[in-house]
């Protein structure tokens, strides 16, 4: 389920009014690389198959580059072959633009604590992480516990020393699984959508322009989908799906790591609970309105936050009052 309560900030509302987590930056650079990158794998199938006519329906007027596919590549005489080579062909483009690339060999530790090449998303995911954990102290020092800021701690107490303890390269190892995981989905999903696209196309004899802007819709939901649907009458492009998955995972990553600070404070012998706070404006979806201001265990509301698919709330300490 989706919901439309992240969206960009509207005129007139303080920032942190629709951005509590304040990543909202950080949210929209994910959300750009991936739009970025689902563009050029849509760019890429248009020039292979209207410019470069891999599947042999026209003469192509040009060839653009060689990293395409080429001219008449999958010109089979049966069309279930040409839609067979064509969809081994592109498991290499999803890979080459969606799922690989941008580290620069960047290394990460794994849940399993070894130290590991990063996926790309894993780097949005660790800033997420280690922006949770900066708020979570703050927000702790905010709430009168004596606690000290990362900042004025270079030594045993660090972000970066904090942020690789066990506990914490458990937990946001999980994140970059599950984003990674996800986005292989998104792929597959698009994968069987294309598939079919292509042989309801051809059947009805649509030529490569067609042909291209179905993919297109599929992908990006740019182009004209001809009425492909998927099983439940519905789709939505490879590329939407993508961005909402980033901005729930950035929630998500500095969500737990908040939880990870509130917990380290009850190792300290303080008590802490979560209250569930919203962006407080209009937009605030139907889930979480009623869940303002709700005080819950650490325990219960470690698995809460993101409620829903872009979701935008924050977990704040409450400290009870000692009693006299």
């Amino acid at each position: 389920m989706e919901c439309s309560c992240c969206t960009a900030p509207l005129n007139g509302i303080r920032i942190n009014q629709v951005d509590p987590t304040r990543t909202l930056t950080l949210r929209n650079r994910f959300v750009k690389e991936m739009r970025r990158r689902f563009n050029q794998l849509a760019k890429v199938i248009r020039i292979s198959i209207v410019d470069n006519d891999c599947f042999g329906l026209n003469t192509p007027a040009r060839i653009r580059t060689n990293i395409e596919a080429g001219p008449a590549q999958f010109d089979y005489a049966l069309s279930s072959d040409k839609i067979t080579e064509f969809m081994r062909w592109l498991q290499d483009q999803y890979q080459e633009y969606i799922l690989s690339g941008g580290t620069r060999g960047i290394k990460i530790i794994s849940p399993t604590g070894r130290i590991t090449e990063a996926n790309w998303t894993d780097i949005y995911i660790q800033a997420a992480y280690q922006r949770g954990l900066q708020r979570g102290r703050q927000e702790l020092r905010n709430a009168g516990i004596d606690i000290p800021d990362f900042g004025d701690m270079p030594g045993e107490d660090s972000l970066t020393v904090v942020f690789n303890q066990p506990f914490n390269v458990e937990r946001v190892g999980l994140v970059y699984i599950r984003t990674f995981t996800d986005l292989q989905g998104i792929t597959s999903a698009m994968d069987t959508m294309i598939s079919r696209a292509l042989a309801q196309g051809m059947a009805e004899g649509r030529g490569p322009m067609e042909l291209a802007s179905i993919l297109d819709k599929i992908i990006t939901g740019m182009g004209e989908d001809f009425g492909i649907f998927d099983s439940l009458g519905r789709w939505i492009p490879g590329r939407r799906r993508a961005e909402i998955l980033a901005r729930t995972e950035i929630i998500r990553a500095h969500h737990m790591a908040t939880i990870s600070e509130y917990e380290r404070a009850g190792l300290l012998g303080v008590k802490v609970k979560a209250e569930w706070s919203t962006a407080g404006d209009s937009r605030v979806c139907k889930i979480c309105a009623p869940m303002d201001g709700r005080v819950y265990d650490i325990q219960k509301i470690k698995g809460m936050i993101p409620a829903h698919p872009q979701c935008r709330c924050v977990a704040i300490p409450w400290i009870p009052e000692v009693e006299q």
